[in-house]
């Protein structure tokens, strides 16, 4: 083999369709300053550039999501508890309100859903899951939100941002998107607030090892339903972090009954896998909701290429 045939064949497998998957992008975690769901307030346009809502047809919003790459949006896996179809939903990208007629913004159909396998309930953890967009969103339609390094530690009493659409003070769904800030809190102690009052619960652990808490002994400022599935994100050296994602709680805004998140640094790994393998299953899944081997052909394709090059 001479040697130029090295150069060429890295360059042919460049070239290859579908050789790469999805990387997190390193442009992440910028927005308009932030400086308020239940006890929140309206946020402003530009603010949360990364927040989506998850729609499913016929229903509209059901719950939040966040972009982390253009063509991937992280949710929670009990968003799905209805159908894992992903033909069923679509994520509203843009805007502030739940309007379809808002502008600049766009509905794009789910191509693919990932639910982590550990999933079996919301109180048993596992509570995450990825979609996959039909088509890529521009750049100028939204940012994405940068995640934390896997199983980095979280210090206790940062203050965190909390967005969505859900019910505000037991009401409907807010119309605008609302914000709330909320203080990171110790597992051990929150796991103490949720047993005062339940001596069913005694000896039953509800915060996992990959679940966080948020929120205040006094209640009064909290994610609510319709806001599953969003992003609690925190400021880390000038740059947003994910680092929850809205999962369950007791009732909304309860004294001792704080938000539970899924821990975001648990699943950093999981999510960079999906997104690296994402090229293995770029087709539509068949009848049995298989995916078809599309690395097949790019082996075949290969070893000519191959043959090419010592000849």
């Amino acid at each position: 083999m001479g040697p130029w045939a090295g150069p060429v064949l890295l360059l042919l497998l460049q070239l290859l369709p579908g050789a790469h998957g999805d990387v997190l992008p390193s442009g992440c975690g910028h927005s308009r300053d932030a400086h308020r769901i239940v006890g929140g307030q309206d946020t402003q346009e530009g603010r949360w550039p990364w927040q989506v809502s998850l729609w499913v047809t016929a229903q509209g919003h059901v719950c939040g999501g966040s972009l982390v790459h253009p063509r991937w949006v992280l949710t929670a896996a009990h968003c799905f508890l209805r159908s894992l179809d992903p033909k069923l939903y679509h994520v509203k990208v843009g805007g502030l309100t739940r309007s379809l007629l808002e502008p600049h913004s766009v509905l794009v159909a789910v191509r693919k859903l990932l639910v982590h396998p550990s999933y079996h309930g919301t109180i048993h953890g596992g509570d995450i899951a990825l979609l996959q967009l039909e088509s890529p969103v521009q750049p100028s339609q939204f940012s994405p939100v940068c995640l934390p390094a896997p199983h980095a530690p979280l210090a206790t009493g940062t203050l965190c941002w909390v967005t969505g659409w859900g019910s505000t003070q037991g009401r409907a769904q807010a119309s605008v998107l609302q914000e709330v800030a909320v203080p990171l809190l110790d597992s051990n102690k929150c796991e103490l607030m949720y047993h005062l009052g339940e001596p069913s619960l005694a000896g039953q652990r509800l915060i996992q090892d990959d679940m966080l808490c948020a929120g205040s002994v006094e209640g009064k400022k909290d994610s609510c339903q319709g806001d599953s599935g969003g992003p609690l994100v925190c400021t880390i050296n000038h740059t947003w972090i994910q680092v929850g994602i809205v999962s369950w709680g007791f009732g909304c805004a309860r004294p001792f009954r704080p938000g539970v998140y899924t821990h975001v640094p648990t699943y950093t790994d999981w999510i960079q896998r999906i997104l690296a393998n994402s090229h293995l299953n770029v087709s539509r899944p068949g009848p049995s909701g298989s995916y078809p081997d599309t690395s097949r052909s790019h082996q075949v394709l290969l070893l000519l290429l191959l043959t090419l090059l010592w000849l």
